[in-house]
């Protein structure tokens, strides 16, 4: 089980980077050329080369902005979501040096010394396809993972505070990298450009107080901001995009006088993981794993720990009920909502009135429902009728979207 993702010049096919994933050994430069060199010849003869299969495997590749092309390679079950995973690695390219750069490659030197400072998002992103990298494993590369508590419209409110303080706007705050809770202009932002503000903030492995320059994909990709990320507590950040004033030690200070008297409320929205749903929300035994996903928003909830830490799952492992989750939703669950829709995938999308999947197995149940804007997909014990799976998905579904403890 292996994903390797490389970039290289479009033209010159010079490296700029290799990152991996899994049990490969590392790549060669001959390789990379070779790779390369089949691209090539194919735009030679005007023809387009899109992926290829190999041993238990895919070979993918993507060109960005005619100067870049992404390749990646998955074995092993991961490549599934290997075409969404070339264009995340490419947003945050784009997110730390800027489009007009990767688009210009006047110093390709010079390019791989400024990228070297994705390297901890992208290798998020290749850790996030193997469900066995808990607790970073993402469920859902094109979703925000987040958490819904009930102090989530309090923290709003101080948010909103802090980057008014700090003369800036769209903050958020996350806890074990999952999003808790936003400013109220945040949903401004794109969820590809939210997403990776809450990867940066999830990146900072400690740091107490760090200043990034970022670029916007979509909103700003040639014109950079200031994102400033504060440590609160252990495994708890705060970031906010403000201007070049005012200066870190002063924000220093601004952190103290808007969170301290909010240390408890954050310890109380702590608490809520790794369940990720308030506890008002109950969820039958016959439950072994849920997801949720918000689907204007783009916002996911995932989670294995429904029943406490002290009822062990009598049928399998959380790395193996993340891992069918996962694949129900890409493979079936996502036609669901053809919002979803990757652009560029020519899987057909179910249209008209289906609102509902099943998968059944001897050793597991998923069923899938749609309601409105949310999507759940559940895991079930394989004794659960199919029926009472229908009932209790749609109780799921009822909950969340009526619980007045629940905040997107």
């Amino acid at each position: 089980m292996s994903v390797i993702a490389i970039a290289v010049a479009a033209e010159s096919g010079v490296p700029i980077f290799s990152r991996k994933r899994g049990n490969n050994d590392n790549i060669q430069f001959s390789t990379i050329a070779s790779l390369h060199g089949i691209n090539m010849f194919t735009k030679c003869h005007n023809l387009s080369l899109l992926n290829t299969k190999v041993d238990n495997g895919t070979i993918l590749w993507k060109e960005y902005c005619k100067s870049i092309t992404l390749i990646g390679i998955a074995t092993g079950g991961l490549e599934s979501d290997l075409e969404l995973l070339l264009s995340c690695i490419y947003d945050a390219m784009v997110f730390f040096i800027g489009k007009k750069e990767l688009e210009n490659l006047k110093n390709i030197d010079q390019i791989k010394r400024d990228l070297r400072q994705c390297y901890p998002i992208i290798d998020y992103l290749l850790e996030s396809l193997d469900p066995n990298s808990l607790p970073r494993s993402m469920i859902i590369l094109d979703s925000i993972q987040s958490i819904l508590c009930p102090q989530a419209q309090q923290l709003q409110l101080v948010l909103d505070n802090y980057a008014q303080n700090v003369t800036g706007r769209w903050a958020c705050l996350s806890i074990h990298g999952h999003l808790v809770a936003t400013s109220s202009d945040f949903c401004e932002l794109d969820a590809r450009e939210a997403r990776l503000l809450l990867l940066l903030a999830a990146a900072q492995d400690g740091i107490p107080l760090r200043d990034t320059l970022i670029y916007l994909p979509l909103m700003s990709p040639n014109v950079a901001f200031r994102a400033v990320t504060c440590k609160l507590l252990a495994d708890v950040y705060v970031l906010v995009i403000c201007g070049a004033t005012p200066p870190l030690s002063q924000i220093d200070e601004i952190v103290l006088q808007c969170w301290e008297g909010y240390a408890q409320i954050i310890k109380e929205a702590k608490l809520v993981y790794p369940r990720n749903f308030p506890m008002t929300i109950s969820f039958d035994p016959a439950l072994i794993g849920v997801l949720v996903v918000n689907i204007n928003k783009r916002r996911c909830v995932f989670s294995r720990h429904l029943h406490g830490s002290n009822q062990k799952s009598r049928s399998m492992s959380g790395v193996h009920r993340i891992d069918i989750l996962r694949t129900f939703f890409i493979t079936s669950a996502r036609d669901l909502a053809p919002e979803l829709k990757i652009e560029g995938d020519d899987k057909d999308i179910i249209n008209g009135t289906l609102s509902e999947m099943y998968w059944c197995s001897e050793y597991h149940k998923c069923h899938a429902q749609r309601s409105g804007n949310y999507l759940c997909c559940a895991l079930y014990a394989p004794s659960v009728p199919n029926h009472t799976m229908r009932f209790l998905t749609n109780q799921i579904l009822q909950d969340i979207s009526t619980n007045k403890e629940v905040f997107w």
